[in-house]
C-alpha cells in the first residue's frame, strides 16, 4: 500500500535560502488545505523548516494527484524549470525519505536534533487540521520513533549537530578564537539558546543578548554571564561587537544596510564585524554584505561546515542507514497489514453482534429456570456455530457448484483443515 504515497521536496540540497523562503511564507494551514483538496488526495502532512518545505500525500489516484501536486507548487512558486528545485518522490522512496529526515540524515548539519521535534510538530498540526488518516499516521509515527532509535543507538548526533553550533564553529574558524571577543546575540528563542549553549566555554570578553521580549533576553544573558540589551537599542551595540549572531523568529528584516553603515561609523579601529544570520526567514538584509568591514553569512554560508560534518560522520551514517532500512522493512509489513485490520474489524464487529444476541437469549432462558443449564449452553454453542459458519457454508457450496477451485482451496487454508479434500481432479 506504499504505492499510494506521494511527496514533493524543496530542500537545501537543491535550493538556496531565498527559494525555500518563498514557500515558507505560506500559512501552514492554507498549504494543508490546498494539498488535501487535490484530486485523489486523501491525507496530507506539510513539513516546513529553515532547510526544507515538504508535502506528503496519501492518494487514491496517484497519477492525477501527482500532476495536480506539480501544478499546485508551480502556482505557488513559479520556479525556473532549469533550476530543478523541486524533487518529487513516490511510494517507498517517499516513506524512506521522511524516516531519513526525522533521523537527521537529510539535514544540512547531519544528525541535528531539532528536526525530530519539527517532524512531530508537522504531524500534530496536520492532525489538528484533520488532514491525517491511517496511512500517514502510521508513516509519521514510525518516522518519529525511528529518529529516536537512530539517536539512541548511534553517535550521529554527537558534536556539531545544529545550525546554531555550526554558526559558532564558523565564527571561531574565521576569527581564530572567540576568546577576548565581543559577541552580540540577537534573539532568545530555541535557535538563539542553541547558539548560547555552544558559546559556553569559548571565553569571550563580553556577550550582549537582545530580544523583542526583554525578559527572555535577561534569562539568556544570565545563563551566559552576559548583559541583556533592549531590542530597540541593539543596533547601538553592533559597533562594539566582533560577531553578531542573529537568530529571531521575526518575519521581516531587522538589520539593514543603513543600520550597519551607522554602526560602522561609530566603530573604533579597523577590525571587521562578522554577521551570521541563522534566522528563518532571514532577518539580515543581503545588502549588508556590501558595507565595508562587514562579513555576512547566512544559512547558505554554513554549507562548508555541513560538508565537514558529513565527512566526520560517515561511519555513524552507515549505522543509522542500517537502522532505517530495518525500520522501513517493518513499516512495509505493517502497512500491508492495514487492509487486514480493516477487514478484521468489520468481521469482529459483525460476529460480536451475533454473539451478543445469542448470549442474551441464553441468559433469558436461564433466568426463567425452566430448563437445565447444560441444555441451554449446548443450544447456545450450537446456535453460535451455525450462525458463524452460515456465510462460509454458502460461499463454499456455491464455489463447488460453479467449480471455483481457487475459492475451495482458500477456504481450506483459512480454516486450517487437515487432510483437506484434494480438489485438483474434481
Amino acid at each position: 500500500m506504499m504505492d499510494s504515497i506521494l511527496s514533493a521536496h524543496i530542500t537545501h540540497k537543491q535550493a538556496l535560502m531565498s527559494d525555500i523562503e518563498k514557500l515558507a511564507e505560506l500559512d501552514p494551514s492554507r498549504l494543508l488545505r490546498s494539498a488535501i483538496g487535490l484530486p485523489g488526495a486523501t491525507e496530507c502532512v506539510a513539513l516546513r523548516t529553515c532547510n526544507r518545505v515538504e508535502i506528503y500525500l496519501a492518494t487514491s489516484e496517484p497519477v492525477r494527484t501527482r500532476k495536480a501536486l506539480e501544478d499546485l507548487i508551480n502556482g505557488l512558486v513559479p520556479f525556473d524549470a532549469d533550476q530543478s528545485l523541486v524533487q518529487y518522490l513516490a511510494n517507498r522512496d517517499s516513506v524512506k525519505h521522511i524516516l531519513r529526515v526525522a533521523s537527521g540524515l537529510e539535514s544540512m548539519i547531519i544528525g541535528e536534533d531539532q528536526i525530530q521535534s519539527q517532524v512531530k510538530e508537522a504531524f500534530e498540526h496536520a492532525e489538528k487540521e484533520g488532514t491525517v488518516g491511517p496511512m500517514l499516521s502510521i508513516v509519521f509515527r514510525k518516522a518519529i520513533s525511528t529518529g529516536k532509535k537512530v539517536r539512541s543507538e548511534t553517535r550521529v548526533n554527537k558534536g556539531c549537530v545544529s545550525v546554531g553550533s555550526a554558526a559558532v564553529e564558523l565564527a571561531e574558524e574565521k576569527l581564530g578564537t572567540l576568546a577576548g571577543k565581543n559577541i552580540l546575540v540577537v534573539g532568545a528563542g530555541e535557535m538563539a539558546t542553541l547558539i548560547a549553549k555552544h558559546l559556553v566555554g569559548k571565553e569571550p570578553k563580553a556577550i550582549f543578548v537582545s530580544n523583542r521580549t526583554y525578559a527572555r533576553a535577561v534569562e539568556l544573558a544570565w545563563v551566559l554571564h552576559g548583559k541583556a540589551v533592549r531590542f530597540d537599542n541593539f543596533i547601538e551595540f553592533i559597533s562594539q561587537a566582533d560577531v553578531v549572531l542573529v537568530a529571531t523568529s521575526a518575519t521581516h528584516m531587522i538589520l539593514t544596510k543603513d543600520h550597519m553603515e551607522k554602526a560602522m561609523k561609530g566603530r573604533k579601529g579597523n577590525s571587521k564585524i562578522m554577521v551570521i544570520d541563522v534566522s528563518f526567514p532571514r532577518n539580515v538584509e543581503p545588502q549588508v554584505s556590501g558595507v565595508p568591514g562587514v562579513e555576512l553569512f547566512d544559512i547558505d554560508g554554513l554549507r562548508g561546515k555541513a560538508e565537514e560534518n558529513l565527512l566526520r560522520r560517515r561511519a555513524e551514517i552507515r549505522n543509522a542507514e542500517a537502522i532505517i532500512a530495518s525500520e522501513l522493512s517493518s513499516l512495509g509489513k505493517r502497512i500491508k497489514e492495514m487492509k487486514a485490520d480493516e477487514i478484521l474489524a468489520r468481521l469482529y464487529g459483525k460476529y460480536s453482534e451475533i454473539r451478543e444476541r445469542e448470549v442474551q437469549k441464553a441468559l433469558n432462558r436461564l433466568a426463567s429456570g425452566s430448563e437445565p443449564a447444560e441444555e441451554v449452553l449446548r443450544d447456545l454453542a450450537q446456535a453460535m456455530m451455525k450462525r458463524f459458519l452460515a456465510d462460509p457454508t454458502k460461499v463454499l457450496k456455491d464455489a463447488c457448484r460453479e467449480g471455483e477451485i481457487d475459492i475451495i482451496e482458500i477456504m481450506q487454508e483459512i480454516f486450517r483443515l487437515e487432510g483437506a479434500l484434494d480438489v485438483s481432479s474434481k
